[in-house]
């Protein structure tokens, strides 16, 4: 199995920490997703963008959400994202589109914000919202959120979770609450996400990643970089 990922993408970060955790053998293959090559597009299904799992036979699979889906079902005897119980995981599956519509978006909205106006309030706002509400559904054992064990809704959170804290930190001064139960349950499940084995394995050296992930955002920082990432993505 191939993985063509983009060291800097939350999504294709989901889809390599999906890998790591279920313990499957795959081909990393560092991807520029803007050079739009006839070869690319292909790989990729026309949507130009990481991540794409490659299998070792049939179609490409392009998306995170989608791609963890197939995981789950490719190797469904190595560590489960996903439980096996019906509503659980109907129950699962309803937050990881929450992140898609209620905290990611919001947190490209306000990095790419300009100045303190009715936009960037909103957008501080709604995300701060966003993460409040999807704490609060969290296992009362944890630390994870459906308790002991990683899932899908940490793997699709996390990466995000991660760059909310590092850029909108560094580029906009923001910090989450601290005070709380919400927000002492969200540093819990923050902390033993960041030192678990299957996220620091796709980030090598701390230090020059965050310093690479700040440089690389930067564009976005001053209103640029993609235009269609403040829409709901998967």
């Amino acid at each position: 199995m191939k993985l063509y990922s983009a060291w800097y993408c939350p999504f294709a970060q989901r889809t390599w920490m999906s890998l790591l955790q279920k313990g499957v053998k795959f081909e990393y293959i560092e991807t520029d997703p803007y050079d739009k090559t006839e070869q690319w597009l292909n790989t990729s299904r026309q949507t130009g963008t990481v991540p794409v799992l490659a299998p070792e036979k049939g179609n490409t699979i392009p998306g995170s959400t989608r791609t963890i889906e197939y995981l789950e079902l490719a190797s469904p005897n190595t560590p489960r994202l996903y439980s096996i119980d019906p509503e659980e995981k109907a129950e699962q599956s309803f937050w990881i589109d929450f992140v898609s519509e209620h905290i990611t978006p919001y947190f490209y909205r306000f990095l790419k914000s300009q100045k303190n106006d009715d936009f960037q309030y909103e957008s501080t706002n709604k995300l701060v919202e966003g993460l409040s509400v999807i704490t609060q559904a969290m296992s009362n054992q944890g630390p994870y959120f459906n308790g002991n064990d990683i899932s899908a809704v940490d793997i699709t959170l996390f990466p995000f979770a991660y760059r909310i804290k590092l850029l909108l930190g560094f580029y906009k001064s923001f910090e989450l609450p601290q005070q709380g139960p919400t927000w002492q349950r969200l540093n819990r499940w923050y902390t033993e996400m960041l030192t678990s084995s299957s996220f620091q394995k796709t980030i090598g050296n701390a230090k020059d990643y965050d310093q690479r992930l700040i440089q690389f955002y930067l564009p976005y920082s001053l209103g640029g970089g993609q235009a269609n990432v403040t829409a709901l993505a998967t």
